[in-house]
């Protein structure tokens, strides 16, 4: 068992993170929160390909315009845009890999496609959630229970973990950890209800079962980066934020969690 260590380094650009996505989720307005998406999800493909070591520009920058165009096309163009875009992104990318197909780099034709859906069409779902009726208080809610998550299975695990969640894919996460996550992001969203949400809008129990969802997709949302970074021998995605490792390592959890959240507000919750 490992006792939680005080960092305050991670501490301090943890705050820094945080301050800048609350300030961009009240002050920018839908177009300029389309562009902070963007840049996420230009950094998070760039990532994912420094984790399986293809660094060079040739690699990243085709599948980088083609996720932005994918957000984009996802947060303000109807379906049929939508579909045009992803049969676009396929296209070029196919034609991409064929022209520049190597015997080492085969592999990379499948990270294209990988990291358009994973880092364009998921994190695309911050700017749906955004454009819901109440969609500000709804996107900060999301990123309020997933960092209670994460702080509280990070610090509770270390405490009192004794018992791995799954230790080939994340030596350091345990089962208590994540128990002592979810029941504190849980409390967080119950505080948030009371205080800030406008909770005549729906009853508590749908608002413990959207939350408690979300908060769950987010587990598995982190347990996906770790399986990418398994998968490419690497500690962290990137040293973009220090104390913490790369974007992907700030967000992996809101990836997942963000879509989960939509739909159930938008076909459970009727927003």
């Amino acid at each position: 068992m490992e006792k939680p260590r005080f960092d305050p380094k991670r501490f301090i650009f943890g705050i820094i993170f945080g301050i800048t996505i609350v300030l961009s989720i009240f002050l920018l307005n839908i177009y300029e929160f389309f562009l902070i998406s963007a840049i996420l999800t230009a950094l998070s493909v760039y990532e994912i390909y420094g984790i399986f070591d293809l660094t060079g520009y040739k690699y990243f920058i085709l599948p980088e315009i083609l996720s932005v165009l994918v957000v984009f096309s996802f947060a303000f163009l109807k379906p049929s845009g939508l579909i045009f875009i992803l049969f676009l992104s396929s296209l070029l990318i196919f034609i991409k890999n064929i022209i520049s197909f190597k015997t080492d780099s085969g592999k990379s034709i499948f990270i294209d496609i990988f990291s358009i859906f994973y880092a364009g069409f998921l994190i695309s779902f911050l700017l749906k959630i955004l454009q819901l009726s109440g969609g500000r208080l709804l996107l900060l809610l999301l990123f309020v229970i997933i960092w209670a998550s994460d702080i509280f299975a990070y610090y509770g695990g270390r405490h009192f973990g004794r018992h791995k969640l799954i230790f080939s894919l994340s030596p350091k996460k345990t089962v208590e950890g994540a128990i002592i996550g979810f029941l504190s992001a849980v409390l967080v969203a119950f505080v948030f209800r009371i205080f800030i949400m406008d909770y005549k809008r729906f009853d508590f129990t749908s608002f413990i079962i959207l939350c408690s969802a979300a908060v769950i997709a987010g587990m598995f949302g982190d347990l996906t980066e770790s399986l990418i970074k398994r998968n490419g021998g690497k500690k962290d995605s990137g040293y973009l934020i220090p104390g913490h490792g790369g974007i992907l390592d700030r967000i992996d959890s809101v990836i997942l969690a963000a879509p989960v959240f939509y739909y159930i507000a938008v076909y459970y919750l009727k927003f």
